[in-house]
């Protein structure tokens, strides 16, 4: 009986060793917070300059067009008083 009560001692030590202590718990989620507290500012700021970067990029995109349509309208605008010119004559 004392071989039982021992190993039954034994185990209730070993188990109780392997527990996971309240310091060690308390460690991981201060890591944790600290972590997303210097985190999360860095992708607030991506992500804000990810989608001004995307509006940037829809501006320029227009911007060119419009420069393109432009050189376009004047050209036309170059023949038509072109031959505005000549039926003039």
């Amino acid at each position: 009986m004392k071989e039982k009560e021992e190993i039954l001692k034994n185990i209730d030590g070993v188990i109780e060793d392997n527990k996971i202590s309240f310091y060690i718990v308390r460690n991981i989620v201060i890591a944790i917070i600290f972590s997303l507290v210097l985190l999360l500012p860095k992708i607030y700021i991506s992500n804000h300059i990810y989608l001004y970067s995307i509006k940037i990029n829809k501006l320029l995109n227009e911007y060119y067009s419009l420069k393109a349509e432009n050189s376009i309208l004047k050209s036309k605008i170059e023949k038509l008083k072109f031959k505005n010119r000549l039926n003039n004559f």
